[in-house]
Formats: C-alpha cells, structure tokens, sequence
C-alpha cells in the first residue's frame, strides 16, 4: 500500500490561516475550534495510515477494525470542516478517492473481524443507515462523491454500503436516487427512507417535472434546519463546538448535480454548498466505462495500471490487461481485493 505517496505535509499547509479564515463560509465556526480540530483530524488519518502496514499483521482484528473506521469518520470529518473554514473546493475533493480507499481497508478488516471469535458471531454492517451513522458516514461519501465528480466509482460506495444491511432489508430511497444514475443495476429505488427526516422531502424533487424542482428545493432548504432536529450536526456550534464542522444540506447539493436543477433561485440561501455544486457540476463524470473498482483474487484486470491490495502491504504493481490477479496466502486480512491506485504514475527511484 503506497499510502507513504500521501504527501502529509502538503495537506497539512492545507490549514486555512487566520487573515483568510475571516471569509470563511461557515460563519458559526470558531477559528480557535478549527485550529484545534484540524490538527487533531489530520493527525489521527495520518498516524493510522503510516501505522497499519506495520501493525496490521499483529494487532487484533477489532483493534484494526476500529482504527479504521476512526479514520474513515475523521476524513469525512475533516472534509466538512475544510469546507467550512473556506478552504478551495478543488483541493477539498482531491481528498475523495483516499476516503473511498480507506473506507474499502476498514470493509476489508471488518469482515474479518466478523469470522474470529472475538465478534461472537454478531454481525454488523459497516455503516448502519437507521441511525447516525447514516448522515456521518453514508450520506457524506455519497454526497462528497458526487459533488467531487467521481460519479464512476458510486457502485465501490455502494457495495461498501450494502454490507449487513442488505442481509437486514436495509436500503435507503435517498441514497439510491442519488447513486441510480451511475448503478443502474440496482433496480427501482425504494419509497423507504431510512433516516425519515429530512431526507424523505427530496423524494417529492424527483419525481417532480424538472420545472417545479427549483421551488421544491428552495423550500426544502427552508425547512432545512428545523426538520434535521434529530440529526448529529444539529445545535453543534457555540462554545462548546468540538464536533461542529458546520451546517450544510450536503444532500440538496448532490440532488442538484444528479437533477442538474436551475439553482438561481436557492443559491445564495442558508445551508446550500453553492460553490461545491459548480464544481460538481463542471466535473461531472458520466462515462464508466473505464470504470475500475475492487476486484477478488483470480479475476482478469479489466485495464492496464497500478493496482494494490490491502491485503499486503507494498503491494502495488503493475498489471495488464487480462492478467490475473492473485490471491495473498497467509494473510489475516481476509479475502484477496485488488483495488485501482488512485495515483498512476510511475514509482520514484
């Protein structure tokens, strides 16, 4: 895993300074908070990354399980409140793909987990969609995905998603509305939503003509707020702000984008990441067929390039096209998945 490619003290200058914080656009957020929690966000990701290879073979499969998904939360995390603090939408959306990468290393260590002893045989998924974790994790990757413009890669999150849900009946109507663009193999999405409020009010925009959905979301960021009251962001900011990364309705952004609804007339309202969607929408990606997600030991790759596996560490290399990709023997890692490398250039001398 070449995660030592992450340029750490590139993202770390990545801090966005007093004199610029002022244009923040999170007014709420406090300059002393953000300096704090980015520091200790950041910190966190990287400690984790640079530590695994050296300690994935040894340590408890829930120690890893639980590290990861730490790592996955904080990113997610980290993401929100860079946005927040005003930093470029550009630089924020170059952090996606890791997030999905991450997300992918904490499936793979938590469906291990799941076969040792020290599970008891429950079986939990990923990220449960009835409860919190729904907006700190689900919704997030779905929205920043698709907001960053990586449209393609929407059946990795996906599948990620499905994990132990799909063995409860769990699905989320919003969710798959948003991704069915991109997934259409996943059928009609459902009526049901997982998290009721305020998710469920977007179905109505799209299933309305594309006339009517402006308003339909200009005053479904009106009701915004009031409606999340039972969500974790909610009365976060004030002094004591420490899980605040600001309020944003990261779900109207990406039902804007997958719509491309006209949004002159809610732009400039409260809660609306305006410049994150003209990003989305410059960037968006609507051709997968080069598409390349995770693929299980004994398969062909589907195109040449760098792949790795989580399985290994330093296992990155170069396959062509049609070779097969093999299987890790003796590895407490689980089962074999080679994953497309995000960074595809060539490796330093």
């Amino acid at each position: 895993m070449k995660h030592n490619r992450i340029d750490w003290e590139r993202w770390s200058a990545w801090r966005v300074p007093l004199d610029r914080f002022e244009r923040r656009r999170e007014p709420r957020l406090r300059y002393s908070t953000y300096d704090k929690r980015f520091n200790d966000k950041l910190g966190g990701i990287a400690m984790v990354t640079m530590d695994l290879p050296k300690h994935a073979a040894k340590a408890k499969p829930g120690a890893l399980s639980t590290s990861t998904q730490q790592r996955l939360w904080s990113a997610l995390d980290w993401m929100s409140m860079q946005y927040s603090a005003g930093a470029p939408v550009e630089q924020i959306a170059q952090v996606w793909p890791y997030v999905l990468r991450w997300a992918e290393e904490y499936a793979a260590f938590h469906e291990n987990y799941h076969t040792t002893p020290e599970s008891e045989g429950h079986l939990t998924p990923h990220v449960t969609l009835r409860d919190e974790e729904y907006w700190i994790v689900a919704l997030r990757m779905v929205c920043f995905g698709l907001l960053s413009g990586y449209t393609p890669m929407m059946p990795r999150v996906m599948a990620f998603l499905d994990y132990g849900n799909l063995e409860m009946g769990v699905s989320d109507g919003l969710l798959e509305r948003l991704v069915a663009p991109s997934s259409p193999a996943r059928g009609e999405p459902p009526d049901e939503a997982a998290r009721h409020l305020p998710y469920r009010k977007l179905f109505k925009v799209f299933a309305a003509d594309p006339e009517h959905r402006p308003q339909l979301m200009s005053t479904y960021l009106d009701e915004w707020y009031h409606a999340s009251r039972r969500e974790p962001y909610i009365d976060q900011h004030g002094e004591g702000d420490v899980a605040f990364y600001g309020y944003w309705s990261w779900e109207a952004a990406a039902t804007t984008v997958v719509l491309d609804i006209d949004d002159s007339n809610y732009r400039d309202l409260p809660f609306y990441p305006k410049d994150w969607v003209d990003f989305g929408r410059l960037h968006r990606e609507t051709d997968t067929s080069n598409y390349s997600g995770s693929i299980a030991a004994g398969a062909p790759a589907p195109r040449d390039g760098w792949w790795f596996t989580p399985a290994k560490a330093a296992s990155r290399r170069f396959f062509k096209a049609g070779e097969i990709f093999p299987e890790i023997k003796g590895t407490d890692y689980g089962s074999t998945f080679w994953q497309w490398d995000i960074d595809q250039s060539d490796p330093a001398l």
